[in-house]
């Protein structure tokens, strides 16, 4: 992993066209939806963000 990250592979360095790639997956993030909107800053009062929020389906997030 060390000489793809300095461009090396089996010992000769890429050429200018040769490229290399990295993947990582993140499976079963949960999708949360807020019950509110958050409210911007008013007058003598602050940000309102609400911190309940409904359990949405799981998703998979997957790159290449």
């Amino acid at each position: 992993m060390l000489d793809l990250h300095a461009r090396r592979w089996a010992a000769l360095p890429l050429g200018d066209d040769e490229y290399v790639i990295s993947a990582d997956e993140k499976t079963s993030i949960q999708a949360r939806c807020r019950c509110h909107p958050t409210l911007p800053p008013g007058k003598s009062r602050m940000m309102r963000v609400n911190h309940g929020y409904d359990r949405g389906s799981a998703l998979s997030y997957l790159a290449a």
